[in-house]
């Protein structure tokens, strides 16, 4: 998984615990539930601490106002705010883009459709019956396997049916 975000642009990194630094909001979150639960009779079951634990989560996210968020609860300032939606379909992209999920054949290829025309994409017969994503951007292409660890990068020539291993 963190192949692939990596791959996709995306860097993925762990902090220390108790790093206030660079992971303040969970960090304040987590003193306020221990003290919560200091406070709280000692659960004398997982399901009883899960029901405290809930009971506190529901106040901090829905009661309590937040002193930075014009005393807007953690919900209400979520609520409020655009979220993220998928681009308008009748947008037009400068290439196209795909994802095709496949396997590599007993000849160590994968085929791919481009303008009609299908191309036959050279992996190596090392590769043969792995699973495989093809992350199309036009004639741009990647290959990744499914744990997300980049296989091949090519530029995808339209007038060659087959598209061989050697620089690409």
């Amino acid at each position: 998984m963190e192949s692939e975000l990596f791959h996709l642009g995306i860097t993925y990194q762990h902090s220390r615990p108790y790093h206030p630094q660079t992971c303040g909001k969970i960090e304040r979150f987590h003193q306020t539930l221990k003290k919560f639960l200091a406070k709280q009779d000692r659960a004398r079951s997982i399901e009883e601490l899960q029901a405290q634990v809930d009971r506190f989560a529901t106040y901090y996210n829905e009661v309590r106002p937040h002193r930075a968020k014009d005393r807007l609860t953690p919900l209400a300032a979520f609520d409020s705010r655009v979220k993220a939606r998928p681009r308008d379909r009748k947008q037009s992209f400068s290439r196209e883009l795909r994802v095709r999920h496949d396997k590599v054949d007993k000849d160590g290829s994968v085929t791919l459709r481009y303008k009609s025309k299908l191309h036959h994409i050279g992996m190596g017969r090392g590769l043969k019956g792995t699973r495989v994503i093809l992350l199309v951007a036009g004639r741009e292409i990647r290959v990744i396997n499914e744990e997300g660890e980049l296989l091949r990068e090519l530029t995808l020539d339209p007038d060659r049916d087959y598209q061989p291993r050697g620089k690409s």
